[in-house]
């Protein structure tokens, strides 16, 4: 079963890795580049700008990875000939499924892995103009850490689970952009209630007294409109926000496997 599903996936599989490779080696000519720069800051706008459409990968994974998976074998007709042979539909799911569930991860933490690397070449300090800092850019917060790993399986599995239930390979297609690019926006929107921010005392040092690292997301006031003192996301939250947004999104897509055993258990 993992080297017939490898056989029939293998075009998406090597798609991926050549992307990864790809991605790997102009992070790598563009950090050691920005090391040894004076402005290092301009070597990350020039590559930011198309990095930064990587973080639809997870669709792209959806659409090519999930959404065929089982609805281009309905289509086909091949469920009638797999599921009354000697393995049973479970099995030929949990099979098919679980492999790809797991090299979709893995290339997802891959590439969180190399975008992390990537940007330890670049000053921490923050400025107006420095987009570097992962936990305050809701961009490369999602392509960093452990997130990639968890979008990149939430693709995959609302794809599958899509293709499961509609049983049609383009309005499956349909459906997992939709809902991928639905949630990632949403997820944007709420992912400062991760936690509960902490309250900083501006004690007269003005708004600049806040943690430089941090993000504010409340400023609280006096009667006289004075600000007194600001309610901040500290830097040192963004794993415990990347830990919260993966355990999310990995239960979302335990829901959906579930939702896809069921869809293929119901149809004959």
């Amino acid at each position: 079963m993992l080297w017939l599903t490898y056989r029939q996936h293998r075009m998406q599989l090597m798609v991926t890795a050549g992307l990864l490779v790809v991605v790997g080696i102009l992070l790598l000519i563009n950090g050691n580049t920005a090391a040894d720069s004076p402005n290092p800051a301009k070597h990350f706008a020039d590559l930011y700008t198309y990095l930064s459409w990587l973080q639809v990968v997870p669709v792209a994974i959806g659409v090519f990875w999930g959404a065929p998976l089982l609805a281009a074998e309905y289509e086909r007709g091949t469920t009638k000939l797999v599921w009354t042979q000697s393995i049973s539909r479970f099995r030929w799911l949990g099979v098919k499924l679980g492999f790809l569930a797991v090299l979709a991860t893995l290339a997802g933490l891959a590439f969180g892995a190399m975008m992390q690397r990537w940007l330890e070449v670049f000053p921490t300090d923050r400025g107006d103009t420095d987009f570097t800092n992962r936990f305050d850019n809701p961009v490369l917060f999602a392509m960093t850490g452990v997130a990639p790993g968890a979008w990149w399986l939430f693709g995959f599995v609302l794809g599958t689970a899509a293709g499961a239930l509609i049983r049609k390979t383009l309005p499956a297609i349909a459906a997992t952009i939709a809902v991928t690019v639905g949630l990632m926006i949403g997820v944007t929107s709420v992912r400062d209630f991760y936690a509960e921010p902490k309250l900083v005392d501006l004690g007269g040092a003005g708004p600049t007294g806040h943690d430089p690292g941090g993000r504010v997301v409340e400023m609280v006031m006096d009667a006289a409109g004075e600000v007194t003192a600001l309610k901040i996301l500290p830097q040192d939250f963004y794993w415990r926000f990347q830990w919260t947004e993966a355990a999310i999104l990995l239960g979302v897509s335990l829901l959906l496997t579930a939702t896809a055993a069921f869809a293929i258990r119901r149809r004959s």
